[in-house]
Parts: structure tokens; sequence; C-alpha cells
């Protein structure tokens, strides 16, 4: 455990013990300690209630509880690095295949609350509230970890949750580990089935920004590509494409290298927030415009033009030398004609025949 987080948890196991209440880190940050790798997000289990220790965590680091998702985890952003999770352990099933689990019991032994997670590796728990630091690893994660393999839980896992299949492509990749024996074939069959086509837009959007949120997706994009995963974000989406730093870049770039037809449905297939729907939207339309736009651009827009146009002019993306102003002072009534040439004239300016607003001027008073 590294000090950092060990300084965190401490105070943290300390209520936790007072209160009597078992107390586990679990899933990501035990992969990552075993694994010497770094991990700021402090997941913790209690067989017990989750506010007492979620307050503790809140005094700690300055922050507030915040309760989301379906299960009322307890969240607890810090103004470091650090976030602390902390639930109540948990058991689960699915009524049927793709959907949300429902809760059968709650203040479950911990090895209950681990066999509901995703792979072998993320279902490790540390004891925290004894101070024995034990590691429960009923199902072998350790090992996995060391022969460097991926492994779920039960065959029904992807069946279960078919979003598990977008989580084994970034773990494969991310860690360049092997996927278990016959692991591949449950994914395929989870497909062939039909069962990951019942994944809502809202899950699939989720699984897709997890996927942009990586160091580089493509390795992960190549892996879910040919076990035919890729086209439940899009049929035609590309997978090896070079993509810039941020999720919102990515998206956009995606969008872009779909086209102005196809890259739309793409956006409008996932339920995004209304300001970046806008961003990609507007990026579309400024991308495959053959006129400059009549008013500035967004930052993000124009940034991800740029990066999809390196050869445009420099003046191309600029907002159009000539308002109506310029024709209204030459004597010119708005109108049909009024509007086409402010139209040709922005033409113009993303062609590069006006490369300033002088030169523009002198093309308006010919064209009167």
């Amino acid at each position: 455990m590294p000090a950092a987080a060990a300084k965190i948890l401490a105070p943290l196991a300390e209520e936790a013990r007072r209160r009597g209440t078992p107390l586990y880190a679990v899933g990501g940050p035990v992969r990552d300690w075993l694994l010497r790798r770094p991990n700021f997000d402090l997941d913790l289990t209690v067989a017990g209630d989750p506010d007492p220790v979620a307050a503790a965590a809140a005094r700690l680091l300055g922050g507030e509880v915040e309760t989301f998702g379906r299960f009322g985890t307890r969240r607890v952003v810090s103004k470091g690095k650090f976030r602390v999770d902390v639930a109540t352990t948990r058991s689960e099933n699915y009524p049927e295949p793709a959907c949300l689990p429902v809760v059968d019991a709650v203040r479950v032994p911990i090895e209950r609350d681990l066999f509901r997670r995703d792979f072998t590796i993320n279902a490790m728990a540390v004891r925290l509230d004894d101070g024995s630091r034990a590691l429960t690893d009923p199902y072998g994660g350790a090992r996995d970890l060391k022969d460097r393999v991926l492994r779920v839980l039960h065959p029904a896992s992807f069946r279960d949750d078919p979003t598990r299949v977008f989580r084994a492509a970034r773990f494969l990749a991310r860690l360049k580990y092997r996927p278990a024996a016959g692991m591949v074939d449950e994914a395929g069959d989870a497909l062939a089935s039909g069962y990951a086509n019942k994944l809502s837009s809202h899950r699939r959007l989720h699984e897709l920004v997890c996927l942009l949120g990586e160091k580089d997706p493509r390795p992960a994009f190549t892996l879910l590509k040919s076990w035919g995963y890729l086209e439940l974000f899009h049929p035609d989406l590309p997978g090896a494409l070079a993509l810039p730093a941020g999720v919102e870049p990515r998206l956009a770039a995606l969008a872009l290298a779909l086209g102005p037809e196809k890259g739309r449905a793409f956006v409008d297939s996932f339920p995004h927030p209304h300001h970046l729907r806008t961003i990609l939207h507007d990026t579309l339309a400024l991308a495959f415009s053959d006129k400059s736009p009549r008013t500035a651009p967004e930052a993000p827009v124009a940034a991800a033009v740029r990066r999809f146009l390196p050869k445009a002019r420099p003046a191309a993306l600029k907002p159009c030398f000539l308002t109506g102003a310029d024709l209204i002072a030459l004597g010119l009534k708005p109108g049909p004609s009024f509007h086409a040439l402010l139209d040709e004239a922005a033409r113009q300016q993303r062609r590069g025949a006006l490369k300033t607003r002088a030169a523009a001027l002198a093309w308006l008073r010919i064209q009167r």
C-alpha cells in the first residue's frame, strides 16, 4: 500500500474499528497496489453503515459526501488527487441478460460481495479496520496477476453484463495480459445471442468514454473490432485512427472520421450532455462546410477542425471578413442577393482567395 494512500486510510480504518464495522479496500486499488501501479481512487466497502466512514473521509480530505448510483455509493473527492468511494457489501443477481443488477442482500460477507465483480484481478480485498491488511482473494486474482491472465469469475459473466467485454478490452490492452481460455468465445456468445445489443445508449456511452480515457485507446479498439463489439458504437467506427489527447477531442475526431452524415448519426446515437452535443454538431458542420463561419467558433470546435484539416488556409476557419453592415454601408439592401453575396464572400475566404479584411472589402466593391 503506498504511503500516501495509507495516510488517508489509517484514520478511516480507525473510525470503522471503533464502530465494530469491517472495512475493506476492494477492486482497483488492491489490484494496482499489487502491480505497483499508481491509483488515486480508493474504493472501500463496509459490512455495515457506510456513512460514518464517508463522513470521516470528508473531514480528512476537506470535501463533501455525495451519494450517487443506484446502490447509494458515497463519494468524497479531495482537493488533491484522491477520491474515496464507500459502499456497503452486497450481493446481486441479474433477472435478465444485459439488464442492470438487483440487490438481493446487503452487509454480506466480503467473499459474496467480491463475487459480483467482473474479473478475478478486480475481486480482491484488503482488510483495513483490524490493522492486518490481510488479503482476501477467493477467486485467484493474485495468481492471475502473476500469470498475466484476465479471467471472468463465472461463464455467464458476459451474458449477465456485456459491458464487461469492453472493460476486458481495456484491461488486456492496458496491462498487456492475455485472456483466459474460453473468455473470447464467451464474449462472442454474448454477442451472437443478442445480449450485447440490449445495452442501452447510456451504458454504451459510458464504456466508450472509458475507452477514450485510456492513454492510447487503439489497442483496445483493435481487440473490440476483432471480437465484433466495436460496431456497437457505430458500424463504421475506425479502430486504428490516431487520436488527440482528451475524451471530448477524441469523440470529435471519431465523428469527423466518419464524415458529415455518419458522424452526426454517431453523435446522435448517444445521450451526450447538451453542450457537448452542440460542440460535436458544430464541429461537423464547420469541417464539412465550403464557407468560413459567420461568427467565431468555440475553441474546441476550431481546434478539432484544425486537427482534421491541417492544410486549411489560415483565414479559412476565421469569421467571415464581411458582415451585413459592410454591404449596407455600400448602399445594398437586405434581401436574397444580399445574403448570397455574403455566402460567396465566405466561400472565397474558405478557399483562400480572400486572405484579409482589406482584400474582402476590395472584392466587395468590385461585386457591387
